[in-house]
């Protein structure tokens, strides 16, 4: 596994998508909304998302909210270890900034199997429901349904996060997260995509450097011995003699 850093986040995903990704491609316009909005925030946890690539589409999930125990986060990225055979390709997303209108930002590669193993052993159960207003927040119970409306002193409903029920645990496992994949060895995101397409690293030569070798094949082939066939050529016809 390598890590890729300092790199285009969205150029680079869309071109490992279009290397494994060959139904609902636009799965990814979604993943470049979330990411931008991501890339924006000033809530550090959203900058950190685990990314799927799949035969039919992709997904961008909030690294935080996968390590709880029954979010929709934690429930997509184990689907398809649990329910299906797709080769998964995944990394974990780290943003850095927006620079002239580029997403930048650090590329971990992730064995998805063994990833998925390990979700499942780290993760931390899950408590409250923070629900979020336009003028502020209130908690409820995790069991309770969600109807999305409006709170007569608090506003629109905007969204909602689920809660660790020990957030010191949830805190030490994304640490730990961090950590790990500061130990990857780093690589080169261009001859990571040339190797996902299935494309040779050695380049062909150029025409120009081809007809150069040929000429010096050519020069360097041995020249016919025209003494040596006209002794032959001699002899076989003194032996049609009669």
């Amino acid at each position: 596994m390598q890590k890729f850093e300092n790199v285009d986040i969205l150029k680079s995903l869309k071109a490992i998508m279009q290397t494994h990704t060959e139904h609902f491609q636009s799965d990814f316009d979604i993943d470049i909304k979330t990411l931008k909005q991501a890339a924006k925030s000033p809530n550090p946890e959203d900058k950190r998302q685990l990314w799927l690539c799949r035969p039919a589409g992709t997904w961008c999930l909030r690294e935080r909210d996968t390590f709880i125990k029954d979010t929709r986060e934690h429930n997509t990225f184990c689907f398809y270890a649990e329910q299906t055979r797709d080769k998964i390709l995944a990394y974990a997303v780290e943003l850095t900034g927006i620079e002239k209108g580029r997403v930048t930002g650090n590329l971990y590669e992730l064995d998805y199997q063994k990833h998925y193993e390990h979700v499942k052993d780290v993760s931390v159960a899950p408590g409250d429901t923070k629900l979020i207003y336009e003028n502020g927040e209130r908690t409820q119970e995790a069991a309770k349904r969600i109807t999305g409306d409006a709170d007569p002193d608090l506003g629109k409903f905007l969204s909602f996060e689920e809660q660790p029920k020990d957030p010191a645990a949830l805190r030490g496992v994304l640490r730990d997260e961090k950590h790990s994949r500061e130990h990857l060895k780093s690589g080169d995101i261009k001859a990571h995509i040339e190797t996902l397409s299935g494309k040779s690293k050695e380049k062909k030569p150029s025409l120009r450097k081809q007809l150069a070798k040929d000429k010096e094949t050519v020069k360097a082939a041995p020249k016919e011995n025209k003494t040596v066939h006209r002794t032959v050529a001699k002899t076989k016809n003194k032996g049609l003699e009669v």
